[in-house]
């Protein structure tokens, strides 16, 4: 089944929906008879001009009914306005606060509307390295109120960043070499940036596995700040996984130690998928420059 077959399994085309942050690739276009509201960080003019060069269909971008560059998702709809549906494909891992984004989707969807989401597998993207996000980091950020990334999720997306074989994405199928994304040091260089600028810095915040995530819906529910209700899951297709969610209680409890025993097995070692530097050469080559740590460190102290 195709993507977006998946994303769109659960909802009404007829029904009025809202995508948010389709930008070259919509899921549910208007163009294809969707009653859908369009939500993006940029107008369309402003997104084509951005990829234009970058040997993508720029004509796929659809007209932009909202423009949202962070705070609250209901403070840019119109008042009042509730959805039948919500598609966020690549989205909730962007988020400063995914915490409040949920309940602002939960504020604007009708009883029993659907919250569709594609979700990228950290064990399967660039994130490989990192470790899964937990409920009580998801607090931390809601508790917070946060508008932007902290300097150590900056540090963490850049310095932990993988690639297999090149590839910033795979699949289960796939073996390779893992090697940094990025030069050594960049994620120091990338930190400081970050101490010493207000410029929000795109990246991920959040990583997740199909069963962390679903853990942190489950105790986000059980502590009150959420009521979303599972409808639907699909297992990790390629590099993603999808969830739909009903805005209404849980109609059923899950098994949180089943679910926190599967996040620590998709958590381990991974995988035949990567082989790493296997000479003492190799690995000299990987270790830290001298000074490096001490430089960050520094950088921290100066804030």
């Amino acid at each position: 089944m195709h993507r977006k077959d998946l994303l769109t399994a659960a909802i009404d085309k007829a029904g009025l929906g809202l995508e948010i942050g389709p930008s070259i690739d919509p899921v549910a276009s208007k163009a294809d008879g969707y009653n859908v509201h369009i939500v993006d960080h940029l107008s369309q003019e402003e997104l084509m001009d951005k990829y234009k060069g970058h040997n993508v269909q720029v004509m796929n971008i659809e007209p932009v009914d909202f423009i949202w560059r962070g705070g609250s998702l209901c403070d840019v709809l119109d008042d009042g306005q509730q959805y039948d549906w919500i598609i966020a494909s690549h989205v909730v891992e962007h988020l400063p606060d995914l915490v409040r984004f949920l309940q602002d989707c939960q504020a604007i969807l009708k009883p029993g509307g659907i919250l569709s989401l594609a979700i990228p597998d950290k064990r399967f993207c660039f994130d490989y390295l990192r470790f899964p996000t937990s409920t009580g980091d998801l607090i931390q950020a809601f508790v917070e109120k946060r508008t932007r990334h902290t300097p150590g999720q900056v540090f963490d997306s850049f310095a932990m960043a993988s690639k297999l074989d090149g590839e910033m994405s795979w699949d289960a199928q796939s073996r390779g070499r893992l090697q940094w994304l990025h030069a050594e040091g960049f994620g120091g260089l990338a930190l400081e940036k970050s101490l010493s600028s207000t410029e929000y810095v795109d990246l991920h915040a959040w990583v997740f596995t199909p069963g962390s995530f679903r853990l942190a819906i489950h105790d986000l529910n059980l502590l009150g700040y959420l009521t979303l209700d599972e409808d639907s899951f699909t297992p990790t297709v390629g590099c993603e996984f999808f969830i739909a969610f009903r805005n209404q209680p849980p109609s059923r409890s899950a098994d949180r130690l089943a679910l926190a025993l599967q996040t620590q097995n998709e958590s381990s070692p991974l995988a035949a998928v990567a082989t790493t530097a296997s000479s003492p050469e190799a690995a000299a080559t990987a270790s830290p420059r001298p000074g490096l740590y001490q430089r960050i460190a520094g950088a921290m102290r100066r804030e």
